[in-house]
């Protein structure tokens, strides 16, 4: 590890213990707050496709089961407002089939992949992702909605979300006319509204749907595809409790605005990067250091269901 990092993951230690919990709001369990760092040496470029398969969130499949899991619907199950006559589902299935020939006979280098979708990773609490390279060297990416429990507000952790977007001009005639093609499909398979109440007073509302993304680069195309469908969150950090208020003391306002300085005086940018799994949290606070490797901080925690 390059003596840089050693000595701001130190740091970081010691400004967060011996307090090092960290309540998001609803995680009654509390969560925890730790120093992290990615190093390139060991894990590659730093990039959403990279370390989601280094955590396991990411898993390779074939493009058949990826295909059924958006067929059935497992996912979708898990809710008890979910509700579908035959009719409906075998309309569902063959506008996926649809879905999947444009997919298959338009894009090249096919990779599928099964998302992590909840706190476990079984085969109805993950979905699939299909993703490929157009005619024209583009990349699109697609995949269903996810839901997640927890609301991150600004006054606990102030940042500013960051939605990549590209110009129809960068993309390739081929490209554009799949794009349409797809966007024809996911109008007709519509959106699936749900609400309803889990048990003991906790409602819900989540829409059920097929999103993609596209862009330059796979990894981009797939982390682009994540943030539509409501697993991943990029951000640019701002701080920590910027309102005094909002936090539980002035110890903890104290260490946190300790964090905040040391974080921005050590890190040009600095990205917050969440990835929600329906109740469980993992969020990563970190910025760039001279060399490559990047490093920050890691916050983990779940949502406690107690009625």
């Amino acid at each position: 590890m390059q003596l840089k990092t050693e000595q701001i993951l130190a740091t970081l230690q010691i400004i967060i213990e011996p307090e090092s919990g960290f309540n998001l709001p609803g995680h009654e369990d509390g969560g925890y707050i730790s120093p992290f760092v990615w190093e390139v040496s060991e894990n590659g470029e730093f990039n959403i496709l990279n370390f989601c398969c280094s955590q396991g969130w990411l898993k390779l499949t074939d493009s058949d089961a990826a295909i059924k899991n958006w067929q059935v619907m497992e996912y979708v199950n898990n809710f008890n407002g979910f509700s579908l006559n035959s009719t409906d589902k075998t309309a569902w299935g063959n506008k996926i089939e649809t879905l999947f020939q444009v997919l298959s006979q338009s894009l090249q280098n096919l990779e599928s992949f099964n998302i992590k979708a909840s706190s476990y990773f079984s085969s109805n609490d993950s979905v699939g992702l299909i993703v490929g390279k157009t005619a024209d060297e583009n990349w699109i990416a697609v995949c269903p909605t996810l839901y997640k429990e927890t609301n991150i507000s600004q006054k606990q952790i102030s940042r500013i979300e960051q939605i990549q977007s590209i110009n129809d001009n960068a993309l390739g005639k081929n490209t554009l006319n799949l794009l349409s093609q797809i966007q024809s499909i996911i109008s007709e398979l519509g959106i699936i509204d749900l609400e309803g109440d889990f048990g003991g007073g906790y409602y819900y509302s989540y829409a059920h749907q097929i999103v993609y993304g596209v862009a330059e680069t796979k990894e981009q195309a797939i982390a682009n595809a994540l943030q539509a469908s409501g697993m991943l969150e990029i951000s640019k950090f701002q701080s920590f409790f910027p309102d005094k208020q909002y936090s539980d003391s002035a110890v903890q306002y104290s260490k946190y605005e300790r964090l905040n300085k040391f974080i921005h005086h050590t890190f040009t940018e600095v990205m917050m990067y969440r990835f929600s799994f329906w109740t469980q949290e993992n969020i990563y606070i970190i910025g760039q250091i001279t060399g490559g490797d990047w490093a920050g901080l890691y916050i983990e925690s779940e949502f406690v269901y107690n009625p």
